[in-house]
């Protein structure tokens, strides 16, 4: 008998044992109701509930006892696989990150004709004079929501969601994150997006995108403060892109037209931008591509247009010339010279604002925030490039080492293992 009750008890234990990992890393990353608490109950109740006539207790109760003990223990080791499965998050398999790399090389390429264009809608013309950033910034992010909801659609078709996205069974919960996300966002991207003009219209546009790319600093170091595990080879990768950054801002080819006013206010835009990129793969998980862009540019949208009416209806009782009045006076004028500034608007607003910010969501879902700032950070190499052919900007030696640097760290963050998303602490890199 006694040996017949050891032998229950072991089994139990044994169960027990057999719960604690799978408890622990629900802890640690809980995504859904498991069954461990119901599955404990049942063997503890196995063990612990006495017979119908506790009085009359015989050897055969006893192992009928330590019988349903081993079949409770049974259905725990199968249940605990299953809960394993529960808690292990959705992560992008190796073809998954290789398109999510290719993802954010493409948009990067997007994203760095921006500053140039921006730059030669200020000085494409003589005939007309530059149109005010406010303008400029409402027309860029009217002409991304149009594009939008005309395409998007489309757009979406052609395009899987990530497969970390994780939405609620509730519709009007799904719909209200949505909601809430896109005016975040819309929030922080019109606050980097009217900075980032307003930078440019100061300074050159090589300077600009490289003071910009301090997001490549400033996102991986927040998330390593709240305990994302990012790889040593991506912080070296981080490193060399910095030195480039440094080498680009130093060279004395690019410094014509530069102002310190004008790298200030584009280190203002550069936190503005990795707030944006932080809270976009956060609600990433959480919301469709499409619908979470389009209310973000909704909402920039609408604090533009509102911005830039409020600045015309200022300069309006200031007088009559005011700089907003006298552009929509010359560019009704001469049309001509206007298809430059309208050319700029559509490409900033289409290609870049529109398609580049869609692709971005499942581009960092993929490899996360940290390796994606890598691979941006080389806007600033194709951005003066891109100065070098239409605006006439040169790069000198500074800037060509720069520029290896950037390819150097690209090649690393390229090379790195794939991010775990089942990592063995609380915040994985993806």
């Amino acid at each position: 008998m006694r040996v017949t009750v050891l032998a229950a008890l072991a089994v139990g234990c044994h169960g027990f044992s057999a719960l604690a990992p799978v408890r622990r890393q629900a802890h640690l990353r809980p995504l859904r109701a498991t069954k461990s608490d119901d599955v404990a109950s049942s063997i503890t109740s196995a063990i612990s509930e006495p017979p119908p006539d506790s009085a009359s207790t015989t050897p055969g109760s006893l192992a009928v006892a330590a019988t349903t003990a081993t079949t409770a223990t049974t259905a725990a080791t199968a249940t605990t696989a299953t809960t394993a499965a529960d808690v292990v998050v959705p992560s992008a398999n190796d073809d998954e990150y290789r398109k999510g790399v290719a993802t954010i090389f493409f948009i990067t390429l997007l994203f760095a004709s921006n500053s140039p264009a921006l730059k030669f809608a200020f000085t494409a013309s003589t005939a007309i004079p530059s149109p005010p950033v406010l303008i400029l910034n409402a027309a860029v992010a009217v002409v991304a929501l149009v594009g939008l909801l005309v395409g998007g659609p489309l757009l979406s078709g052609t395009v899987d969601d990530p497969s970390t996205l994780r939405l609620s069974d509730d519709p009007q919960e799904n719909d209200a994150v949505a909601l809430r996300a896109g005016l975040e966002l819309g929030l922080w991207k019109s606050l980097a997006t009217t900075a980032n003009i307003a930078g440019l219209s100061l300074t050159t546009a090589d300077h600009g995108a490289f003071l910009i790319q301090l997001t490549t600093l400033i996102v991986p170091a927040y998330q390593g403060i709240t305990g994302v595990p990012i790889p040593g080879r991506i912080w070296s990768a981080i490193g060399l892109a910095l030195t480039g950054v440094f080498l680009f801002t130093q060279d004395p080819s690019s410094s014509g037209g530069a102002t310190l006013t004008g790298d200030l206010v584009c280190v203002v835009a550069a936190l503005f931008y990795a707030t944006y990129d932080l809270r976009l793969f956060t609600y990433g998980k959480l919301v469709r591509p499409l619908q979470l862009i389009t209310n973000k540019i909704a909402f920039q949208a609408v604090v533009s247009v509102v911005f830039a009416g409020g600045f015309l209806a200022w300069e309006a009782q200031q007088g009559p010339r005011g700089s907003g009045a006298e552009f929509i006076a010359a560019a009704t004028a001469a049309p001509g010279e206007a298809t430059l500034v309208l050319a700029v608007v559509v490409w900033c607003g289409l290609v870049v604002n529109a398609i580049a910010s869609f692709l971005q969501v499942g581009g960092q879902q993929a490899i996360g925030p940290a390796r994606a700032q890598v691979v941006y950070a080389s806007q600033p190499l194709w951005a003066a490039g891109l100065a070098l052919v239409f605006l006439n900007e040169t790069v000198g030696p500074e800037g060509v080492v720069g520029g290896l640097a950037f390819l150097a760290a690209m090649f690393l963050a390229a090379t790195a293992p794939v991010p775990d998303a089942n990592c063995e602490v609380e915040v994985c890199e993806i």
